[in-house]
């Protein structure tokens, strides 16, 4: 007797995605715009990554990137565009793993291990890189525009993005 091999992320996977997209939620949530396109992320990704599909969760991550623009649009602070983004690409690449995870393993096994550490590792990096890019940002503050960080923290996502594929 076989059994079909269920394909979809681990509770735990979906939870923790959805964690971070709240993040962006919360550090985003300065204009009604902003808001609304960082909710409708969080749904959309949640559905995606609940039903194993990369697309649909991408798709929410790139309504939690709209989010973090509208946000810097509206004139948030620095310490929140850099937050939103850190926990935009937390939240996608979490959804990822937790997806990768699933069709490769399955529901029913214990992934909660591989999970945490991939997603404690890559919370470090993001902590590292975004105190540089803040850092960065505060010393060189020539009178830009907050749009230039919100520009540049999208670059960098776009970098990992295609790193990663």
């Amino acid at each position: 007797m076989t059994t079909e091999l269920e394909t979809r992320p681990s509770r735990f996977g979906v939870g923790l995605a959805g964690l971070f997209a709240m993040g962006v939620v919360i550090a985003t949530a300065i204009g009604f715009t902003s808001l609304l396109l960082s909710l409708l992320g969080v749904g959309v990704l949640l559905v995606g990554t609940a039903a194993g599909r990369e697309a649909i969760a991408t798709l929410g991550g790139g309504a939690l990137v709209g989010g973090v623009l509208a946000a810097g649009l509206a004139d948030a602070s620095p310490e929140a565009l850099v937050l939103g983004t850190a926990c935009l690409v937390l939240a996608w690449d979490t959804s990822s793993q937790a997806i990768d995870l699933g069709r490769t393993l399955g529901k029913r096994a214990d992934t909660t291990r591989a999970l945490a550490v991939h997603t404690a590792v890559a919370t470090l990096a993001a902590a590292v890189i975004s105190g540089v890019g803040y850092a960065v940002f505060r010393v060189a503050d020539g009178g830009y525009p907050i749009t230039v960080l919100v520009l540049l923290l999208f670059g960098a996502l776009v970098v990992g993005a295609a790193y990663r594929g």
